[in-house]
């Protein structure tokens, strides 16, 4: 049998995913037992889930976003405490959850409650241009995410994909408490 020993930045991991479930946003499963729950402040909490080395952590960014909409003025907060490397991944995935909010609406207002609308506060710094539609909102985005950090990913399906989990594990919560 294979033992796997964590590191350092595995249980910081694992306390964030914790501090996410302390919220209601059960995105990602947790590998280990997290004691206690600090209640995170949200600022720093952002800055950490855009600087972990695990792409499903910093991915957690959009459906925290989706389900605490509120947390945006948090963002330029954590923006400060943020390592340089990792504000494009914080700004690039804030502004996803945006986009997401505005594409999903009512699927968000049934499954998750009215919530207020992200803001627009890195259209200008990406150089994204207005749009009138998410759709074309998430390619430019996904466009200039790749551009802006020379990494030949999907970044329109990461987007998708997390919107899309969040909003079905939404509706399994949903199932559950019918």
């Amino acid at each position: 049998m294979l033992t796997y020993k964590m590191t350092a930045a595995d249980l910081e991991d694992e306390r964030l995913i914790a501090e996410l479930d302390a919220l209601g946003v059960h995105f990602l499963w947790r590998l280990a037992p997290v004691d206690q729950v600090d209640d995170m402040d949200p600022a720093r909490l952002l800055a950490s889930l855009a600087a972990s080395r695990e792409a499903r952590v910093r991915l957690a960014i959009i459906p925290l976003l989706l389900h605490r909409p509120d947390f945006a003025v948090y963002v330029s907060e954590a923006l400060d405490c943020t390592p340089v490397d990792a504000r494009l991944t914080l700004m690039c995935y804030y502004t996803a959850a945006r986009y997401l909010q505005w594409r999903y609406r009512p699927e968000l207002t049934l499954l998750d409650g009215a919530n207020a609308l992200l803001p627009d506060l890195f259209s200008d710094e990406l150089g994204l241009e207005d749009v009138t539609d998410p759709d074309a909102g998430l390619a430019d985005l996904a466009q200039r995410h790749a551009t802006l950090s020379g990494e030949v990913i999907n970044w329109l399906g990461t987007y998708q994909h997390a919107a899309e989990r969040w909003l079905a594990r939404l509706e399994r919560e949903r199932a559950w408490m019918a």
